[in-house]
Formats: C-alpha cells, structure tokens, sequence
C-alpha cells in the first residue's frame, strides 16, 4: 500500500483563495491523501466553503488559535501519515506533485525532508516567475538565504517527532526556523519539481 500522505492547511479569512486550496489537494491524482484544515474563527464566509468539502476532509476544526503556528501544530497533532507536509490557504499544488514527491521517498529511501521548484502567481493565480528555488545548506540559512518554499516542502513523520512543534514565538518566520532546527540535524534533498503558490 502506498504510504498515507498528511496534508493541513491552515487559514484565516481566505474566502477568496481557500477553495481553490483545497481542490488542488483534493484533485491530486495520488491515492493516500490525509487532509486536515484548521480555521482560525474566520467571520468570511469560509466555513461555507469548508462545509461543502467536509465530506471529504479527514478532520477539521474553526476555533480561535494564537496563530498560524498554532493552528498548524493542532493540526499536526491528528496527523497520521508517514509524510507531511502544510500548504496555506493561498496557495495551491500543481496536479501530480504529491505522487511525484512519494515517487521521490520511495526511490531514495534514505531522504527525510525535500523540496521542490514553485512559481510565484498573483491573485488571480497568474504566474509572475519561479521562485529561486535551489539546493541549499545549513550554512547558507544561517547566513539568511531563502531557497526552500515552503509550499513545496515535504517531510516523513519521524522529522517532525524529532524536530518538534512549530516554535509560537516566532510569528512569520515558525517554518525557517523548523527547516534550519532540521538542517542542523541532517541535509534536505532539492526535487527539481514544480508547485505553485501565491505571493
């Protein structure tokens, strides 16, 4: 059986981005998807949408939290796939990058955390160019150099039990901080693969 995927996505007040979110997690053509949204209260009419879509959501939930990292890390709590990953409430997966990213983990078992290429799209899901996505070190995000996008980040389950949950402190730059903890602790591997998402 095909290793079960973890998915969250975290929002707040994204009814203009949120649905199309969700059907390019739920529209990939890989079969061992766990979704899991976590809504911040949003007033929007978000719910509106996550209710039409709840049928086929693993879990959710819409309460008040302390923030993105909060909801992202009570989100994680009902995860159970052996890869995880988060994408945001404006942002979106290209069809077939979740197969290509097991298609990855499964050829290189040794792999714990990848990435891959993204483009940058506006609002009205226009893409603008890639973002520079590249094969990075720990000294490089340590010296400040951006060259992971989260979006297309992916990670097995044991980093995330090693690593931990995503530090509240720090209000926008959580996920730099968990991609230079893991770093520390071993290399990622650039998948030279595209997923686009909002800037």
């Amino acid at each position: 059986m095909k290793p079960l995927v973890s998915i969250v996505t975290p929002s707040y007040n994204q009814v203009q981005y949120l649905e199309e979110t969700i059907q390019s997690v739920l529209d990939q053509d890989y079969p061992n998807i766990e979704y899991i949204l976590v809504d911040g209260s949003s007033q929007d009419g978000s719910l509106e949408i996550i209710h039409n879509y709840m049928h086929r959501l693993d879990w959710w939930i819409s309460e008040k939290d302390k923030g993105h990292a909060d909801a992202l890390n009570k989100g994680f709590r009902h995860a159970h796939g052996e890869i995880m990953a988060w994408i945001n409430s404006d942002d979106t997966y290209l069809p077939g990058a979740i197969s290509a990213v097991v298609d990855f983990f499964e050829t290189h078992p040794e792999a714990r955390f990848i990435y891959g290429d993204a483009n940058l799209i506006d609002e009205h899901s226009q893409i603008l160019g890639p973002f520079p996505a590249r094969q990075t070190d720990y000294r490089r995000l340590l010296q400040g150099f951006v060259h992971i996008p989260q979006q297309s980040t992916f990670w097995k389950a044991e980093v995330w039990k090693e690593v931990g949950e995503l530090d509240l402190a720090y209000f926008f730059a959580f996920d730099y901080d968990f991609s230079a903890f893991h770093f520390w602790c071993q290399n990622f591997d650039y998948l030279q693969r595209r997923a686009k998402f909002f800037f």
